[in-house]
């Protein structure tokens, strides 16, 4: 019966020392994240580890590149220096927090989007594609490409802004000339967003110029744009 005894003590002795181990590797685990890691704006929240590595002691933590904001993740594990440093790849659950801009109430597709249907609110956005805005400043006089619910964030695949102006539009051109600004009448060529650059017909001379979208009405005229 002696060595039952024995064996028990032995396995007790070894699970010890597994979970004291496992419990270094949480706590370099949650230290890391408690330090405060962020991706784009966003900052990360542990769900659960899915495979620990196997391993003992604590260890350092690495995040891999990212270019977006995904539910599941391999953290970069490592261990020792030199010729005996080792290393792992931990698969790990997050959300990612943010402030962003959501919609105040159900908005159906093709929505223009107003401050009054705006808010700011801390959103997990963990495997959303695109970005989002802080402020509702950017996003204002966007369309929706897509229904969206109350609460729920506004990223850029969500939306699309409008054109501007329209070919055939006519608008003023504005041109400088040193410390002169002259201005002409000229017909759009082809539809614009603000800031875009475009051909314009001078519809007196027929000229076609090269311009910049000033506003809904207004063109600059690129000194020396001849279309």
């Amino acid at each position: 019966m002696w060595y039952r005894a024995l064996l028990a003590v032995l396995l007790l002795v070894s699970t010890s020392g597994y979970a004291d181990a496992e419990t270094e590797m949480e706590k370099s685990m949650h230290s890391f994240f408690a330090s405060g890691v962020y991706s784009q704006g966003a900052r990360a929240e542990l769900i659960k580890v899915v495979r620990w590595p196997n391993t003992s002691g604590p260890v350092s933590w690495t995040m891999p590149n990212l270019k977006n904001h995904p539910g599941r993740i391999s953290l970069i594990a490592e261990q020792g220096k030199g010729k005996n440093k080792r290393i792992w790849y931990v698969p790990v659950k997050l959300r990612w927090w943010t402030k962003a801009v959501v919609a105040k109430v159900d908005l159906p597709a093709r929505s223009i989007l107003t401050k009054s249907e705006l808010a700011q609110k801390r959103i997990n956005i963990a495997g959303h594609l695109g970005s989002w805005w802080n402020t509702s400043d950017g996003v204002i006089g966007t369309r929706l490409t897509r229904p969206i619910k109350a609460g729920q964030a506004i990223f850029s695949s969500y939306v699309k802004r409008p054109k501007l102006l329209s070919r055939g539009d006519h608008v003023t051109m504005i041109v400088s000339l040193g410390g002169l600004k002259v201005q002409a009448k000229g017909k759009m060529l082809k539809s614009a967003e603000l800031g875009d650059r475009v051909r314009v017909e001078n519809i007196k001379s027929r000229k076609v110029l090269q311009a910049i979208v000033v506003d809904a009405s207004t063109v600059r005229v690129i000194a020396g744009g001849r279309g």
